[in-house]
């Protein structure tokens, strides 16, 4: 039997132990699929890219953690909207457990992410300053809002 590593195809990861099922043979039909497949892409893609924000820019990540991503992109639109938030409200706004948020706040401040002022959590000075990755984050929702377009011009009328 095979093993079940994972073998990188493209930006895809599929389990060597799958038979690979053409589009055609979808038992289940799936309504704007190119659209949701673009969604999917791009949320996958963007949790990646966030995570790669959250260590130190000359490090390589490590393996995702979603959730961590999730408590720095919190933190981050908490300072972009000028209200910082403490890690109470970051658990509020994630619906994720206080001990979680704190936990991997923790982390955040040790890879040099965030640092806490009065309890609250901003960007440190430099990742305030610069905007890491920008290329590919732009060119993560250039390729989604492409296939979504059609679908969003729908909507305008």
């Amino acid at each position: 039997m095979q093993s079940a590593r994972n073998i990188v195809t493209g930006s895809r990861a599929q389990n060597s132990y799958l038979p690979a099922v053409q589009a055609s043979e979808t038992p289940i039909p799936l309504r704007l699929s190119n659209a949701r497949r673009a969604l999917a892409e791009m949320f996958i893609d963007l949790c990646l890219a966030f995570h790669a924000t959250t260590v130190p820019l000359d490090q390589e990540p490590g393996e995702t953690d979603a959730n961590r991503a999730l408590v720095a992109v919190a933190a981050m639109l908490g300072h972009a909207e000028g209200r910082p938030m403490n890690a109470s409200e970051i658990a509020v706004r994630l619906r994720m457990p206080r001990t979680s948020v704190m936990r991997r706040l923790k982390v955040l401040r040790k890879q040099g992410l965030l640092q806490r002022i009065k309890g609250r959590y901003y960007l440190e000075p430099h990742r305030a300053d610069q905007v890491p990755h920008q290329d590919k984050f732009t060119l993560i929702l250039a390729k989604g809002f492409k296939e979504i377009a059609p679908i969003l011009s729908e909507m305008d009328t």
